[in-house]
């Protein structure tokens, strides 16, 4: 009777201990924005000139909210981070009939409550031609989306195309390509568009 009584005192403490450490932010995000992105073409004085034509990038836009408890500052606090996979099924197959997926995983930081904010992620002309092959990506080559949110390990939000379906856990059908997906600091475009986006580091 004595050991019944000690597995519960301990499965109560686990619980008790699993809802002590659970995160107490609220994410709210929307559905991913996937678009072409043109490589920024820049001027600079005192440099020969090269001949080169731009090329598209594939571009993630998610658009969110978060909500943190009063204790950690409420609509006037900032989460520390946060870390976001991203989930691409790309219309194009491996030799061995499995579809090609652009996973990446990003931790972004200093997020402030209260605001429309957004996170991008962006994947290359060279990588968009090795998985497509083919040059001039478009949305049309997007078969699938989805992402995670993720909290001190926990997940507290995403959402997907497919509705009500993780369907990148179906490893078996996927080819995974994982660490090709860029934080905009990685690209070409990491001196535009100023404050619209949080700050990013790459996992």
């Amino acid at each position: 009777m004595m050991k019944i009584y000690t597995a519960l005192a301990i499965f109560a403490f686990g619980i008790s201990t699993a809802s002590a450490q659970a995160p107490a932010v609220k994410v709210d995000g929307g559905k991913l924005s996937i678009d072409t992105q043109k490589t920024p073409q820049f001027t600079a004085s005192g440099v020969k000139d090269k001949n080169w034509r731009q090329k598209d990038w594939l571009e993630v836009d998610l658009p969110f909210q978060i909500k943190l408890p009063q204790a950690a500052g409420g609509r006037n606090g900032s989460l520390e981070s946060m870390t976001v996979n991203y989930y691409i099924g790309l219309n194009a197959q491996t030799k061995d009939n499995k579809f090609e997926v652009v996973k990446g995983t990003f931790n972004y930081v200093d997020i402030p409550a209260g605001q429309d904010c957004h996170a991008l992620a962006y994947v290359s002309p060279a990588t968009l031609r090795r998985l497509l092959q083919k040059d001039n990506f478009t949305p049309s080559d997007i078969k699938a989306w989805g992402y995670e949110v993720l909290v001190g390990g926990q997940r507290v939000g995403g959402d997907s195309s497919v509705s009500g379906n993780a369907w990148w856990e179906k490893t078996d059908t996927l080819s995974i390509n994982e660490g090709v997906m860029l934080a905009k600091t990685e690209t070409p475009f990491g001196i535009l568009w100023g404050d619209y986006d949080v700050s990013a580091k790459k996992q």
